[in-house]
């Protein structure tokens, strides 16, 4: 049996974006000391209340706003949020929040746009998968990940992939290339198949985004179409951004094997950089900043020994991407 590495849509896209980012967290396995960013763990938070309130079939959990409230518990962390809507000062200077305030406004906001969701039917949530990748009939890799839900959507009778996002600012032109929806649409139709949760020619029609705006509902009153209105009862001529956003993105079949087919063509590169048969090379932008590495990875730009000082003294290191045998010969 060969020995593959276990790869993740986050291991995935971090090699996209700079391969020296990702050997320095993938390979070398190093991690900074710090805590996670907050928007990460808000994120996960959300998640994880939205996970437990869409039950499987028609069946709802407890509201999400109550479970959000159990998962902070007594942290206090402040998040960036977008109050462009409300006041132009505002919009000038970054405005950071109570994350737990700010999670359960939002969270009950939504319950309030959207109720129990009665016309979805929930057939997986929270599925974890693992595939073999398979290039030129060997298998380079082992693809993990959870994907958030599966559902039928009564409304417009397709079946959809779930994919919930909070973000400071809702964008939507690129989801039709969006890779790690994409790559988990074609997992979840493999897996689904092989469970028998779905026949063997049933396919997803398509990915359901479900977009949370982190921004506290505006407190204006509003028309029976959804303006906001001024205190003299007049519309106002500064409208939100929607806090909510659910865009279906569709999907074919023959994506399926597209998405596996790339994905395996990016696990091949990975390969032969962790194998030393190709450079690790940086990817330079104007993101460098917001890298967990940025200032590690100037000093190394500038060669010596004083990046190393600094890796050992501003970072653990963890295990590395997990290797494990294949099940093919």
């Amino acid at each position: 049996m060969s020995v593959v590495p276990i790869i993740s849509n986050s291991e995935r896209n971090t090699f996209g974006r700079c391969p020296q980012r990702w050997w320095w967290a993938y390979v070398d396995g190093l991690r900074p000391r710090a805590r996670p960013a907050d928007a990460l763990w808000f994120g996960i938070g959300v998640h994880e209340a939205l996970a437990l309130f869409y039950n499987e079939g028609f069946d709802r959990g407890p509201l999400p706003a109550a479970t959000w409230k159990n998962w902070v518990g007594d942290e206090i962390r402040y998040i960036k949020a977008n109050f462009a809507d409300h006041d132009r000062e505002w919009f000038e200077q970054p405005v950071y929040e109570d994350a737990g305030e700010l999670g359960q406004a939002m969270l009950e906001a939504y319950i309030k746009e959207y109720g129990d969701d009665p016309y979805l039917e929930i057939l997986a949530v929270e599925q974890p998968f693992e595939l073999e990748i398979v290039r030129d009939d060997e298998v380079i890799a082992i693809f993990i990940g959870i994907f958030d839900g599966v559902a039928i959507d009564h409304w417009w009778n397709n079946m959809v992939l779930l994919e919930h996002k909070t973000a400071g600012a809702i964008k939507t032109m690129h989801l039709g290339l969006d890779n790690q929806a994409g790559s988990y649409f074609s997992a979840a139709t493999i897996v689904l198949r092989h469970q028998g949760i779905i026949g063997r020619k049933d396919t997803i029609d398509g990915i359901k985004y479900n977009f949370l705006r982190k921004s506290k509902p505006d407190p204006r009153e509003r028309n029976e179409r959804g303006a906001y209105l001024n205190k003299d009862g007049s519309v106002s001529k500064k409208q939100p951004a929607k806090a909510f956003v659910r865009e279906f993105v569709d999907r074919s079949p023959r994506e399926v094997g597209s998405q596996m087919r790339r994905l395996a063509n990016e696990v091949f590169v990975m390969n032969k950089v962790r194998n030393g048969e190709l450079p690790v090379n940086k990817v330079t932008n104007d993101m460098c900043p917001y890298c967990p590495f940025h200032t590690m990875c100037t000093m190394h730009e500038r060669g010596g020994s004083a990046w190393r000082e600094y890796r050992d003294a501003m970072y653990t290191v963890s295990e590395p991407s997990p290797l494990r045998k294949s099940a093919a010969e």
